[in-house]
């Protein structure tokens, strides 16, 4: 009679450590188990396993988008030179034969590009507006400031004369 040999049992614990790291891909925990990924996803759903999530993605270049590259001046020159580039590829591209949706996307591209452009600059005027109306209130409470004192440095003489007076 022949003996049939026992498998063994995978380490269900060390198992589902490796399943709930993102970074250890699927198929590697599944193959290192001894089961198929189909089996290790039953098992997981079954016993409530903590659901794998796609590990943070790195920053993207909108990262590197502060400090001077998001001042307006900046973001406008950028504006310029891409609205520029586009202008010198739908040029180049006009000795071929286009559809008419592709100009029509490129004539929304631009139209787009030159919008924000525009939006850019009606920002940049409102912050200059503010800037000089946040001047004009510091020029008033100055002149506030300064009223007040000289009403409080004339009742301190005044307090200070009638008061010698008395002690005459």
């Amino acid at each position: 009679m022949a003996t049939k040999a026992k498998r063994k049992e995978p380490d269900w614990a060390r198992i589902r450590a490796a399943y709930e790291d993102p970074s250890v891909p699927l198929s590697g925990t599944a193959k290192a188990a001894g089961v198929n990924a189909q089996t290790l996803i039953a098992r997981a759903r079954r016993e409530g396993w903590r659901a794998r999530t796609a590990p943070p993605k790195p920053p993207g270049p909108s990262a590197e988008l502060t400090g001077a590259a998001m001042k307006p001046s900046s973001l406008a020159t950028r504006l310029k030179r891409l609205i520029a580039r586009e202008i010198e590829a739908i040029e180049g591209e006009s000795t071929k034969k286009r559809e008419a949706s592709e100009k029509e996307r490129d004539a929304r591209r631009l139209s787009s590009l030159v919008r924000s452009l525009e939006k850019l600059k009606d920002m940049k005027s409102g912050k200059e507006k503010t800037d000089k109306k946040k001047d004009e209130d510091g020029d008033a409470l100055r002149t506030e400031l300064q009223r007040r004192l000289a009403r409080l440095a004339a009742a301190a003489i005044e307090s200070d004369v009638s008061g010698d007076a008395q002690s005459v």
